[in-house]
């Protein structure tokens, strides 16, 4: 039997799964033209008001200004952006407000999100005006959104919430010099680096406090606006010993809390720092700060209006459950939110199609080839028709989008044939029409289970019945084909 012959029979078998393939987002951007749009702005105006829209970004930069909604009429659209991979997604704009003469944060931020409910993964959002004034990079004024695997980038001012909203950030990337993490909400930072970069001295500025609770174990009134937890506060090797301060009082009921903290060398002594008399009102502590090396951080040499949190306060009153719920009437619950789904397990390759098991709780799946984006699907199957060698993954999706843990397999299919070989099956072994360099059977999990050089005939030793891959060398080319072997080792 000719190879090809053989290859056209194998491909009509598969043809039965593409109708596993329907897509999960709505729409995928990419600069590159591969996508529905090129830009993230014309996506999100094309998602349909009052419906939950999942789009995915694939690895690029966008140039541009992106806007949910409007400061007068907020959208209603649920949106979640999906990037392609940790830090390959930049939206960056460039724009302060002293550079362009421009009166307010609005003109001048990258990103701006009028909208409740909106999730961000693997996007990074910048301001790229550096060292010339007040330039916001990310705007939030909707309750209820979270981001997870992001970066928020800047100089002054980079990231400003709105007072009444509530925003929650997990394994994020937060980075400025001025107050670059500052206004209104109650924002919880989970496991995030908090960067400082040189020329700046404050890591955040809060504003009012939405409300207040009283901590009955450190007998301290907590005004509950950012809280870090688990935050690892860094500075790039060019700022100085000494040079920070976790942050300072922008209004009267500020409120700020570090709990289990890293703290770098880069922070001061005093810890905390004045501004117009508002820290005489304002509530800013700690709790368990910790240095690089893990050892607790000294703090005796802390400014006298901040202090310390007891272990209770920490654990029982400073976490989401509790402050979301103290400080709002509607349910927040962004832990569980964002609780990935369990990874795809049983994934395998036969031929063309990546298979694997459902996965509880996932609305979808998406497939990556050598760690850049194929496409995505519902079912528990996709048709890759490129035939290049590589690597799969495949990461689950929960119903907002967040990605699981990725499951990945080999694969050793080319796109290069080897022509004029003609394939023999019985029972004893492969035979081919003449001698190759290699030849190789590989099971669908890329296991090689028999293999010969400068030989024509691969013995197959009783092997069980199933689905095979053959792989032949010659001539410095290469090309793979699907052997099915059933009960009567004949290929069928």
């Amino acid at each position: 039997m000719k190879f090809g012959n053989l290859l056209l029979m194998l491909t009509c078998m598969l043809m039965f799964s593409i109708d596993a393939t329907s897509q999960v987002f709505r729409y995928v951007v990419a600069t590159d033209g591969s996508g529905d749009y090129t830009c993230v702005q014309s996506a999100l105006n094309a998602c349909p008001d009052g419906q939950t829209s999942m789009i995915f970004i694939k690895n690029g930069t966008y140039n541009e200004q992106v806007a949910l909604g409007t400061k007068t009429a907020a959208s209603t659209k649920k949106i979640s952006l999906i990037g392609e991979s940790y830090g390959g997604v930049l939206i960056t704009h460039s724009q302060s407000r002293a550079s362009s003469g421009s009166p307010t944060y609005e003109d001048v931020c990258t990103v701006k999100l009028y909208a409740t409910d909106f999730y961000a993964e693997n996007i990074s959002i910048q301001n790229a005006a550096g060292a010339t004034g007040m330039a916001e990079a990310l705007y939030t004024a909707g309750d209820r959104q979270i981001f997870r695997n992001c970066k928020v980038l800047g100089y002054q001012d980079t990231y400003r919430s709105k007072k009444g909203t509530r925003g929650y950030f997990k394994k994020c990337w937060l980075e400025g010099a001025v107050d670059f993490i500052y206004a209104g909400g109650t924002l919880f930072f989970d496991d995030c680096t908090i960067n400082c970069v040189n020329g700046g001295g404050h890591i955040v500025a809060p504003e009012d406090s939405y409300t207040t609770k009283v901590s009955t174990v450190s007998g301290k009134t907590l005004k509950l606006g950012f809280v870090f937890r688990r935050c690892n506060i860094t500075a790039n090797s060019d700022v100085a010993t000494g040079s920070y301060d976790l942050g300072r009082p922008w209004n009267i009921n500020a409120g700020a809390y570090y709990l289990n903290c890293t703290l770098g060398k880069h922070i001061k002594p005093a810890g905390w720092a004045t501004m117009g008399g508002n820290e005489t009102t304002a509530s800013f502590a700690e709790y368990n700060s910790l240095n690089p090396d893990g050892t607790p951080a000294v703090v005796s040499g802390r400014i006298g209006w901040s202090f310390q949190l007891q272990q209770y306060d920490a654990d029982s009153i400073l976490n989401t459950q509790k402050v979301y719920s103290t400080t709002y009437t509607t349910f927040f619950d962004p832990i569980t939110t964002i609780t990935p789904t369990a990874k795809p397990e049983n994934v395998t390759t036969n031929g063309s199609t990546i298979s694997w098991s459902a996965v509880s709780g996932a609305i979808g799946y998406i497939v990556y080839k050598d760690g850049r984006y194929l496409g995505s699907v519902t079912g528990i199957s996709y048709v890759d028709n490129s035939g290049n060698t590589g690597t799969y993954s495949v990461s689950a999706l929960n119903t907002i989008g967040v990605l699981s843990d990725a499951a990945t397999i080999a694969t050793a299919l080319s796109d290069v044939q080897i022509e004029n070989i003609e394939i023999t099956l019985n029972h004893q072994a492969i035979t081919l029409s003449h001698c190759v360099e290699k030849m190789q059977l590989i099971t669908t999990t890329g296991n090689i289970i028999a293999q010969n050089m400068n030989e024509s005939i691969l013995p197959l030793n009783n092997l069980f019945q199933g689905v095979y891959l053959l792989k032949i060398y010659d001539k410095g080319l290469s090309f793979t084909n699907k052997l099915i072997i059933g009960t009567d080792k004949n290929l069928f």
